[in-house]
């Protein structure tokens, strides 16, 4: 909760960090505390642009909602504004305005020229708010961003609150009184209790939490993280005690796909630890936070030296308070945990949510439906009570549930190749060169990409493309090598068959503008995503040939890319989420293109294709010409592991 301590806490913090960060005394910024975008009525690209917009321009935006005091957003209305404070956390009481006659003034839903009227002029208001909060229209942010002066908050007012503690009985619903509502919260938490099965534990904190807003900062309620204080030894700590920061901290660049990041980066303990939180805030669906940790973890995967102090944290892009206490957190634990990570693994509803979870064809929002509203609490209920209820594919992820999480080795991830491209080519005999097949002469080539290319040791799945220079080979290619494989026992199954890039006609994904769920498409190749075993194995003595195959079942992704945009393609699924995420963005924002998988168009001139790769004459030049193309600079797969 924002409260005056932490407001204090948190000024402290600000002005130490550098100016590529948080605003000095010199910026326009000096004396605005954090402001925090509200994300309700905005699509996830307008809540980037507009984060990514304060970011770049020396804003302090931050990411935890109980830390700021300046909320910005697409709301209107004072009691909405007030609901979307709770439901984060703070409970506020509004500070009412006062007319010149003395009496409030209600004003709710009048136009805002008419408010101003209304209010007396108070002059020239701090604008450091100790424990007190506005929310503000977005209005305010598009007139700052259009003339590059910062308005006044109070021309733009929704909301300004008092924090207060929370009362006991408020649940963050919409009605002040709650007396009614805590009676069938009541009896819903006692109809559940009894219908849970016997013997199950209900000792769980996140026993209760559901798919509402009004439950994501559950954990910090549970379990207050200690706010980072800054001692007298570190604030005397001379600037040149710590290492030279990297270009990227220093340019303050915000885009995870424009920094190195290695697979072993030297605060690895620490990232494991914020991964797990970040799971955590998966398997309670918030989307929010989830992209939050993204961000900060990126960022910690590319620093180069091993932290030392808060101060280093603070000076990262994307890392806030948050990140710097849990690091305070982190440096002074014995064990090297945090009691946040350590959840993931002690409590038993997120345990069994996250077993849920990493069933291949189970999202979050699955598992939470299988725990709450199903009862079933680990992989033996599902078969027992809830087979038939399961799709095709699930029922495939719970059968190999454990051999799908041992994963796969490099050397036998070579194998798996191989042993495509040799049914690739027996499918497409006339698809080479007479002689022994040359790659640079325009051969079948077979690209492992994914987590073995940017240099894990096991891969929790093989990804690997498919290409040749001419389209014909590459078209419908998919369908014969996935029969071909499954006529020698390769494939046991094959979970989906994608054919939209032959579909049409193996042209970039066209650009239709912005619509509803476009950056969950960011690929459209044709694909195969099958179970994978070794058919050849040893059936012992002539009495024992019934034997079963003791080879363990992989998944395997086989993608198919036409030459023209194999770069493309090599590029889209060689990163980390993160800096596939990140890469889309960039492109986005700087360029105003739209990058996928199978090519890049212009989103202004109606989704005209831009050509990077023209001229590179193998798949590895190809990949570097797009980099360099957009504007990121080339680095190995290997500086791309972002988490």
């Amino acid at each position: 909760m924002a409260s005056p301590a932490s407001s204090t806490t948190t000024s402290s913090i600000q002005h130490d960090k550098d100016d590529n960060n948080t605003p000095t005394s010199s910026s326009p910024w000096a004396d605005y505390p954090p402001i925090f975008v509200l994300p309700t009525h905005l699509t996830l690209d307008e809540l980037h642009d507009i984060e990514d917009t304060l970011i770049e321009r020396g804003a302090p935006l931050t990411y935890d909602a109980t830390e700021a005091c300046i909320f910005v957003g697409a709301i209107t209305q004072r009691k909405r504004a007030a609901l979307e404070l709770r439901s984060r956390g703070l409970w506020t009481e509004e500070i009412v305005a006062v007319s010149s006659s003395g009496k409030e003034d209600d004003n709710e839903g009048m136009q805002p020229a008419r408010k101003k009227q209304r209010l007396e002029s108070p002059g020239p208001q701090p604008i450091v708010l100790t424990g007190e909060i506005k929310v503000v229209r977005l209005e305010w942010f598009q007139r700052w961003r259009e003339d590059g002066v910062i308005p006044p908050l109070d021309a733009f007012l929704v909301y300004h609150g008092r924090v207060i503690p929370r009362r006991p009985g408020d649940v963050g619903t919409k009605r002040a009184d709650h007396r009614s509502e805590n009676k069938i919260l009541e009896r819903a938490m006692k109809d559940a209790a009894e219908s849970a099965p016997v013997g199950r534990s209900s000792h769980s904190p996140y026993q209760g939490r559901r798919l509402g807003a009004q439950h994501r900062d559950f954990t910090q309620r549970a379990s207050p993280p200690r706010l980072y204080r800054e001692s007298t030894s570190e604030h005397d700590e001379p600037e040149s005690s710590l290492p030279p920061a990297p270009d990227w901290v220093r340019e303050n660049r915000v885009y995870a796909c424009t920094r190195s990041a290695p697979l072993h980066p030297p605060n690895e303990r620490f990232i494991e630890q914020l991964v797990k939180i970040r799971r955590v805030r998966e398997l309670t669906l918030d989307e929010i936070g989830v992209r939050a940790y993204s961000t900060s973890i990126a960022a910690l995967a590319a620093y180069p030296y091993e932290l030392r102090s808060p101060r280093e944290v603070l000076s990262l892009p994307g890392c806030d308070t948050k990140i710097a206490n849990l690091f305070v957190e982190f440096k002074n634990s014995e064990t090297g945990t945090l009691a946040a990570a350590e959840a993931l693994d002690n409590d038993p509803v997120l345990r069994t949510l996250n077993t849920f979870y990493n069933i291949w064809g189970v999202g979050a929002r699955t598992a939470q439906e299988f725990y709450h509203q199903h009862h079933w609490r680990d992989l033996d209920d599902l078969v027992e009570h809830g087979w038939d209820r399961l799709s095709r594919v699930q029922q495939i992820g719970v059968k190999y549930y454990e051999e799908f999480q041992r994963g796969v080795p490099r050397s036998e991830a070579v194998a798996i190749a191989d042993t495509v491209l040799r049914h690739a080519h027996r499918v497409r005999p006339d698809a080479d060169p007479e002689g022994a097949p040359d790659p640079s002469h325009g051969g079948i080539e077979c690209i492992l990409v994914g987590g073995y290319r940017r240099g894990k040791e096991v891969c929790g799945d093989i990804d690997l493309i498919l290409t040749h220079r001419d389209e014909q080979v590459t078209k419908n290619l998919v369908v014969d090598v996935v029969a071909s494989l499954e006529e020698e026992g390769w494939i046991t199954h094959t979970l989906s068959l994608h054919m939209t890039m032959s579909n049409r006609e193996q042209a970039t994904l066209p650009y239709r503008g912005e619509t509803a769920g476009e950056h969950h498409a960011f690929d459209t190749l044709d694909k195969a995503m099958v179970v994978w075993q070794d058919p050849h194995f040893d059936p012992g003595p002539e009495n024992e040939r019934r034997r079963k195959n003791p080879n363990p079942h992989r998944r395997v992704d086989i993608i198919i890319s036409p030459w023209r945009t194999v770069g493309c393609a090599v590029l889209g699924w060689s990163g980390d989420t993160t800096f596939e995420r990140d890469l889309r963005r960039y492109a986005k924002k700087v360029h105003g293109w739209k990058f996928d998988s199978s090519g890049v168009r212009e989103r202004t001139s109606g989704g005209k294709i831009i050509d990077l790769e023209r001229g590179g004459k193998t798949w590895e030049e190809r990949e570097r010409l797009v980099m360099e193309g957009l504007g990121v600079g080339w680095r190995p797969a290997t500086e791309r592991c972002t988490r």
